[in-house]
């Protein structure tokens, strides 16, 4: 009997101890009725949802082709004309001028103010004021600018606005806006070399249309026989993002995306060949021949007519959304900046400096039937862009007497009955209206509501003297 309960006894707190353990592992786990007792949880939907979708992307044909069709306004050949000569003078600034692009007196400030900010990191946590300090010391700004030479990028890279790789968030979840971000630099593009870290691991570089730090193995000199050949022989630009080019000996090369200029060598029957600049034997550049299909480029500029604008903005459509060009992706302004690439316009690289780019129609203050109807009067589609603070898009046309955009954008703030304020994530370019997702509670309007003025391009000539501005974390 003794042996009988003492086994009894045993198994009994052997089970009692199970229990407990296994309690402990769910200790911070809602019981599956507070689970459904919670009115947030069980009523609201979830944040960053993207399991519905907003009626413009049911509606509107996600095709540029049926806005082409209509397309009747394009340029006139001594406007084209003009615009090229505007390109390629705006292009080659990095090569042309004497002094830098940027007010380098500011770009130190710039800086500074932006280390005092707080940031989080990959982590969501703080960064960290020793971090700040070491990016700050790497960057060596008493002595900015120590350099001024010529240099060309021998494949993408990105420009970032403080020597690290590592993310500044203005939030713990403010993923994916990396605001070190800045843009990525196309193969081939003229630059000019400003700096240096102390430890050599970052060149400060600035283009025609942006400035910051970049990996220096995407970076070299570039002697003079090689900047005139690349400014004075007639261009390609490559059509299609991440097209295929390899030299004649067969050595594959970064892909190229949309808006990426090679001179021309020799046209093939299926196939153009081009100069690239690749790395010489004397780690300077060097131009090497490279085969690119027919069907990935064309001569630049493009004729801004029907066939190519539904060429360009079909493949600009097939873009996901990436701050600052990150993951090779796009924001909303570098879809513009690549769209009108393509037909030899040239744009700076941000919201703001786009629309401000030259004389715009403003906007703001008209009621939202009345900026349909400017927009309707005034603007031409595939040369207009239209602009809320924070965003740009381009203009396509109208459908059922709507003005439509083509633009890149992350997704629509709204709030639900009785729940905390969500997000429709679009992630992506898309063609909408200036109403897409009206059908929600949107917490801030709809674009419509926001828009405050629009820009036709091309610029008059004279507009592009402004003096450019360093770049800085920001709205893109």
């Amino acid at each position: 009997m003794n042996r009988l309960l003492s086994t009894w006894l045993i198994a009994a707190v052997t089970l009692a101890l199970f229990i407990w353990a296994v309690s402990l592992l769910h200790w911070d786990r809602p019981s599956p009725r507070q689970r459904a007792s919670s009115p947030e949880k069980a009523t609201c939907p979830q944040t960053l949802a993207t399991s519905t979708t907003i009626n413009d992307l049911q509606t509107i044909p996600q095709d540029i082709g049926p806005f082409a069709a209509v397309f009747k306004q394009t340029m006139r050949a001594d406007e084209q004309r003009q615009a090229a000569r505007q390109f390629h003078q705006q292009y080659f600034t990095p090569w042309t001028t004497t002094a830098p692009l940027f007010e380098t007196t500011t770009v130190a400030e710039g800086v500074r103010q932006l280390a005092a900010q707080t940031w989080y990191g990959e982590n969501r946590l703080i960064v960290e004021p020793t971090r700040m300090q070491h990016l700050l010391a790497l960057a060596d700004l008493e002595r900015f600018p120590s350099m001024n030479q010529l240099g060309i990028a021998i494949k993408p890279s990105f420009i970032r606005i403080l020597p690290t790789m590592r993310p500044f968030y203005e939030t713990p979840d403010d993923v994916p806006f990396d605001h070190l971000q800045f843009a990525e630099i196309k193969p081939n593009e003229p630059v000019r070399l400003l700096h240096a870290t102390t430890d050599g691991a970052w060149l400060y570089i600035e283009t025609s249309y942006a400035n910051g730090w970049v990996d220096p193995e995407a970076i070299r000199l570039v002697d003079e026989s090689v900047r005139n050949r690349l400014a004075n022989a007639p261009q390609l630009v490559v059509v299609r993002d991440y097209s295929s080019i390899q030299t004649t000996q067969s050595k594959i090369l970064p892909q190229p995306k949309i808006g990426t200029l090679y001179p021309l060598v020799k046209e093939e029957a299926d196939h153009w060949l081009v100069d690239v600049a690749v790395v010489g034997d004397d780690q300077h550049a060097t131009l090497a021949t490279a085969r690119i299909a027919k069907n990935d480029a064309r001569r630049h500029p493009l004729p801004l007519n029907s066939e190519n604008v539904t060429l360009i903005g079909n493949e600009l459509l097939k873009t996901d959304y990436g701050w600052g060009e990150l993951y090779r992706n796009r924001d909303c302004s570098a879809t513009t900046r690549d769209f009108f690439l393509a037909f030899g316009i040239w744009l700076p690289r941000n919201s703001y400096k786009q629309i401000t780019s030259g004389p715009f129609v403003p906007l703001a203050g008209l009621s939202t039937s009345d900026k349909e109807l400017r927009i309707r009067e005034q603007g031409i589609p595939f040369r207009t862009l239209l602009h809320h603070k924070g965003h740009i898009m381009l203009y396509v046309g109208l459908h059922n007497s709507k003005p439509v955009i083509l633009h890149t954008a992350w997704g629509l703030a709204y709030r639900p009955t009785n729940c905390p304020e969500q997000k429709f994530i679009i992630g992506r370019t898309i063609v909408s209206t200036l109403e897409a997702g009206k059908e929600l509670s949107l917490s801030k309007g709809t674009t419509l509501d926001r828009l405050d003025g629009m820009l036709l391009l091309p610029v008059p000539d004279k507009e592009h003297a402004q003096r450019n501005q360093p770049s800085a974390a920001g709205v893109k």
